[in-house]
């Protein structure tokens, strides 16, 4: 928990920042402008006011924030680490070549288990093909969340990777949103494979 507060208060520096200057160029204006005070007069409590509304928007969005990611690793099971913070949120799940399998069987038995599983809530598949599938799930505390899984094969591997992020693109911080569905679509690729995998030893 605390390493993604860190990770939190580190994505909000660059927007308290913005706020701070604007808070400071407020205060100095008020100074200067509607009492008379010069600018070297005025410098100190605007660069206190801004200091105060840099704060006050780091305490506030970290505060909230945090609290909504815990609720939903709680929800999902996951413990929150600083990792959730990241947008995109990508996963990798790597498994020995299955014999006789190709990529479209893969990612169809990947879909498959998507659409049956009630924790995902999918909403819509928007793209499947020969390794690809592309759909969008209705999140933690609603969230829309766009999900791609790419389904590689290869002589020795088979590589699947998981990529979530907001469906709404301006989002740069989601509370832990796209993490948690993330992880649990690995698990559901996961499991996925691993029946493909049974199916083709007990095939052969």
């Amino acid at each position: 928990m605390p390493g993604y507060w860190l990770a939190v208060v580190r994505r909000l520096a660059l927007p308290a920042l913005a706020t701070g200057a604007v808070c400071a160029a407020a205060m100095a204006a008020a100074l200067v402008l509607g009492d008379g005070t010069s600018w070297s007069g005025a410098a100190p409590q605007a660069l206190a006011a801004g200091a105060v509304g840099a704060l006050a928007l780091v305490a506030v969005l970290s505060t909230s924030t945090v609290a909504s990611a815990a609720r939903t690793a709680r929800r999902y099971g996951l413990t929150l680490g600083p990792d959730a913070v990241a947008l995109p949120s990508v996963r990798e799940v790597r498994i020995p070549a299955i014999e006789g399998r190709t990529a479209f069987q893969l990612t169809d038995s990947v879909r498959h288990v998507v659409e049956k599983d009630p924790v995902l809530r999918l909403d819509e598949i928007t793209a499947f093909g020969h390794g690809t599938l592309d759909f969008t799930l209705r999140g933690p505390s609603d969230t829309t969340v766009f999900v791609q899984v790419r389904v590689t094969t290869g002589p020795k591997e088979t590589t699947t990777v998981v990529e979530a992020r907001p469906a709404a693109t301006y989002k740069r911080l989601d509370a832990a949103a796209c993490w948690a569905v993330a992880r649990v679509v690995e698990e559901r690729v996961a499991q996925a494979l691993r029946a493909e995998t049974a199916d083709g030893g007990a095939a052969r």
